[in-house]
């Protein structure tokens, strides 16, 4: 198999143009992906128009420093190479998917129940598969991270994933941009993915004829192709200092790590018991102006992503919603990368941690404003944070 460094050679073409084409299979499954949320594409599994918006997402945040500052600047450097309203893009993406694979549903219906189980399922392994083991049975994605497939109130359907998907990307392009659509397609290639929920690990991709890449390559990658400063405001982004670390864990064993870290109680015995973090009793003081005295007002959790909706079990205290004051949804900037099968990228974004003007939290007809940030006293009293007041950098810290 060849190396990392050497897989990465393009073909090239005379006349002053690029012809790269590489082969994709996907390592874990695919969630949605189609012009349909939590769909596939009834046209094509994987579309070209998704692969070019990965590119250029991708592209931005490796090198957006470039715009020194200057979203103005950002956008015409962008457009140079994507294309824009008023003009065309000179990269080309042609896409062939090579196998549709089959679809697996994650959920399925308890009879009596209204609400579905996890399914575990025999899913034939090829070699390929990651995060499962070998033999036996086995979930076909964490449910945990696999939540919006599962039918609702709203919504009473559960939704498939895709696996086994193989397909081919041809990208032609000018000379010239040659160092900017390589970083780009480094970029995808190592932090990114195909279809929704790709920060949690899902649609990771490998390129044959390539091996994962260790984390001092990535941290080279890094520094070549990217800088400290220069960013524009409110770019989502990465630098050479930027928290990246590879860790010996499978994408199942992250995904539940990511699942006690966030969920932290008392419980024994498979008892929940009472929530360690302070967004319960916030809550409480909100809703009722009641709460134990020693309780933190603060909801550090929204930093890992936005909105976030709580359900108390006491049906007494009514629903409520912790989302941005002027923007409702917010990224998370803490993404998980499946690359082999006891390998995972784990990466923050350095990125803004509450969208503009703040968070709140709705419930009823009611609207608050609350805070995501943590003073180093505060942290202290969570036990998972050990006194970190980073959620995001103390999880990955814990990994």
């Amino acid at each position: 198999m060849k190396g990392w460094k050497e897989a990465y050679t393009p073909k090239r073409k005379e006349g002053g143009e690029e012809v790269w084409e590489r082969t994709y299979h996907l390592l874990t499954p695919l969630f949605g992906g189609g012009v349909e949320p939590k769909t596939k594409d009834p046209v094509t599994v994987v579309r070209a128009t998704e692969v070019r918006g990965q590119l250029r997402f991708f592209w931005r945040a490796i090198r957006g420093w470039r715009a020194e500052g200057s979203l103005d600047k950002l956008r015409d450097l962008e457009a140079e190479i994507f294309g824009s309203t008023d003009r065309s893009s000179p990269l080309v993406v042609f896409l062939k998917t090579e196998k549709e694979g089959e679809s697996k549903h994650v959920f399925v219906d308890q009879p009596g129940k209204s609400f579905p189980k996890a399914q575990p399922i025999g899913v034939p392994l090829t070699g390929k598969h990651i995060g499962v083991p070998l033999t036996g049975k086995h979930e076909v994605a964490h449910p945990y991270l696999a939540f919006p497939l599962q039918k609702n109130k709203q919504d009473p359907k559960n939704y498939p994933v895709q696996v086994g998907v193989v397909f081919r990307l041809t990208l032609r392009f000018p000379k010239e941009l040659l160092e900017e659509v390589e970083a780009a397609l480094w970029a995808w290639e190592t932090f990114g993915g195909i279809g929704a929920r790709t920060r949690r690990g899902f649609g990771a991709i490998a390129r044959e004829g390539s091996s994962p890449p260790k984390e001092e390559e990535i941290r080279e990658r890094l520094r070549r192709y990217s800088r400290p400063a220069g960013w524009p405001e409110g770019v989502p982004h990465l630098t050479p200092g930027s928290l990246v670390r590879v860790v010996p864990l499978s994408w199942r064993e992250v995904a539940e790590r990511y699942q006690k870290f966030r969920q932290d109680r008392t419980g024994q015995g498979g008892r929940p018991g009472k929530n360690r973090w302070p967004e319960p009793d916030a809550l409480r003081r909100l809703l009722t102006r009641r709460a134990p005295q020693a309780s933190l007002d603060k909801f550090p959790r929204g930093q890992f992503g936005l909105p976030i909706i709580f359900h108390f079990r006491d049906k007494t205290l009514p629903n409520s919603t912790l989302k941005g004051a002027e923007a409702e949804r917010l990224a998370s900037p803490l993404l998980f990368r499946p690359l082999a099968e006891k390998m995972v990228l784990v990466a923050v974004l350095e990125a803004p941690r509450v969208p503009k003007g703040g968070a709140v939290l709705e419930w009823e007809k009611q609207r608050v404003k609350v805070d995501v940030f943590l003073t180093p006293e505060e942290a202290k009293r969570i036990p998972k944070l050990a006194g970190k007041t980073d959620p995001i950098r103390a999880f990955v810290e814990s990994l």
